[in-house]
């Protein structure tokens, strides 16, 4: 009898000191406040591999030499800033030398300000224009990932965005 009790009890302990990765996975406002710097792409299950694979090899390039193409500031007063390289600037085309790509990162930002809400994992901004824009985010740790689309709209569709926090 004494030990069908401690085995009882055992298997409870057990039971209730596992988790599920659901219980890992909540998001509340508190989990993405901080700094997130944009650190690379997962073209895994994107429609056009070929065409997001020079851009993740570009953006992989970009980031090994320091170039911080996109930082999020999430602030707990629901404002987010995000700065972002300038691509459009001149003289920033992508070459290709012998020695691989030469690809420089632009000196000059761009910065925009909204606000921002979290319901479940749909990420909501509003920027200063009341446009309103929703995206579905997973959040592991000190890894947030995003739609890629939030990066370059017209290049990245499909990819998702890794950001990191600083």
């Amino acid at each position: 009898m004494m030990r069908y009790i401690l085995m009882s009890v055992i298997t409870a302990c057990m039971f209730f000191s596992c988790s599920t990765d659901k219980e890992n996975s909540v998001l509340d406002e508190e989990s993405i406040v901080g700094t997130w710097s944009f650190t690379g792409l997962n073209i895994d299950n994107a429609d056009s591999p070929d065409d997001l694979a020079l851009a993740n090899e570009v953006i992989g390039i970009l980031i090994a030499s320091g170039c911080e193409i996109l930082v999020l500031d999430f602030n707990s007063d629901q404002t987010v800033m995000a700065t972002a390289k300038d691509f459009t600037e001149t003289g920033n085309d992508v070459n290709a030398a012998g020695t691989g790509l030469l690809i420089e990162c632009p000196s000059e930002v761009e910065t925009s300000s909204s606000v921002w809400t979290l319901e479940g994992d749909q990420l909501t901004f509003v920027d200063e224009n009341n446009v309103e824009e929703t995206i579905t985010i997973q959040l592991d740790g000190n890894t947030l990932t995003l739609p890629a689309e939030i990066v370059d709209e017209d290049n990245l569709t499909g990819a998702e965005a890794i950001f990191t926090r600083q």
